[in-house]
């Protein structure tokens, strides 16, 4: 017998490139960046749903990718940790993204995002995928596919009843509406600033986590703060802080919010308390970051609970 669906990720593959530099170059500079080459990243769609896999969640993943080798790569990575792509639709029409990952001296990173071959999938294989899926708990989005499927995407699962997730990076091109139908927000502190249109830049995260819910009505936002952790507003209304723990060596920070969206649905998924788990996925978070690449940082249950007793 077929194991039913636990969670659905909707969101973009593709496949990322790293290159190491000392600073970020200007407009108009043509810098030397080293150890430029390809790794095992593959965007936060299929990033998450990897992480997932290898927790243990039954994941369908819904996305498109071109019929070239970076859509392989993905339909095997996902593959090998137990992922579900009968939705990962193939198609001649457009070739698999790409991106590019600048690393700091100190692991930090920023990512030049190509377009997302998603840009093809249409409102009707989202909505089919859903349906053939409809057992699902939970659902996760963000918008490395088009901001309206991912926002459709997230409306129809909450109508049949699943939890929503939605991670609103790349930035919206659009100004966003309510996300009512979203139960978890959750962001870091530029995607904050960008949908409360500046307003964020010197508040206290408390009041920025506030603002989000009162402006947008997700009942729970949680604002991701980097090596600082977290900071959490419930649906009753109730903010705390989570930190972050501290490991011996910072080696590449590229993934550790996709590590954390999925730490944090896994445990919720679980039936654990929102402050627990949002220890747990502090935790997750802190692991993938001591282990160079993006897919392989996602590391089996096991070892994740032995880094968090070592951390304790």
């Amino acid at each position: 017998m077929e194991r039913k669906t636990d969670i659905i990720v909707l969101n973009s593959h593709g496949v990322g490139q790293y290159a190491y530099a000392d600073r970020m170059p200007e407009w108009g500079e043509t810098m030397r960046v080293t150890r430029w080459h390809i790794d095992q990243d593959g965007g936060k769609g299929t990033n998450i749903s990897v992480a997932l896999g290898r927790l243990g969640m039954n994941v369908a993943y819904i996305g498109k990718v071109g019929n070239d080798p970076w859509g392989d790569l993905g339909e095997k990575w996902m593959q090998d940790a137990g992922v579900d792509t009968t939705f990962l639709y193939r198609t001649d029409e457009v070739a698999t993204g790409t991106a590019l990952i600048l690393l700091g001296p100190q692991g930090e990173n920023a990512i030049i995002d190509g377009d997302s071959s998603s840009e093809k999938l249409t409102g009707e294989e989202v909505k089919n995928a859903i349906d053939a899926r409809a057992e699902a708990a939970m659902f996760v989005t963000g918008f490395e596919i088009p901001e309206h499927l991912s926002l459709f995407g997230a409306r129809y699962a909450k109508k049949l009843g699943m939890t929503t997730f939605l991670n609103p990076s790349p930035l919206p091109e659009q100004p966003l509406a309510t996300l009512d139908f979203v139960d978890y927000l959750i962001l870091n502190e530029v995607e904050a600033r960008a949908l409360l249109d500046g307003a964020a830049d010197d508040a206290a995260p408390e009041d920025t986590v506030r603002a989000l819910k009162n402006r947008y009505g997700c009942p729970n936002v949680i604002l991701t703060l980097g090596a600082e952790g977290s900071v959490v507003l419930d649906e009753a209304g109730d903010s705390w802080s989570v930190p972050a723990p501290k490991p011996e060596k910072v080696i590449n920070t590229a993934g550790a919010g996709d590590g954390y969206l999925a730490a944090l649905a896994y445990q919720l998924f679980r039936g654990t308390p929102l402050r627990e788990a949002t220890r747990w996925a502090s935790s997750y978070a802190a692991l993938t970051v001591t282990i160079h690449g993006t897919i392989p940082a996602y590391r089996p249950l096991e070892e994740v609970e032995e880094f968090i007793r070592l951390h304790r």
